[in-house]
């Protein structure tokens, strides 16, 4: 199957199918590209100083909302 015919296929798709190919394709090359062991390094950093307030992360993601708790 070549790439044309496997996009008409997607597009044919319920739109939750493509949501879960979509997934599935992100997660694929996020382990491609290594992206994937680059999270799970992050996550599993034990030192405090790298880590960031739930509070302030909303902050930064919401720099206009006076309340981002």
């Amino acid at each position: 199957m070549d790439v044309i015919t496997l996009q008409n296929e997607i597009q044919q798709l319920p739109g939750h199918l493509q949501d879960r190919l979509a997934a599935f394709l992100t997660a694929l090359r996020m382990n491609r590209d290594g992206g994937d062991r680059e999270i799970q390094r992050r996550l599993d950093d034990p030192s405090p100083e790298n880590w960031k307030a739930w509070k302030d992360v909303k902050a930064e993601l919401h720099p206009n909302d006076p309340s981002p708790e």
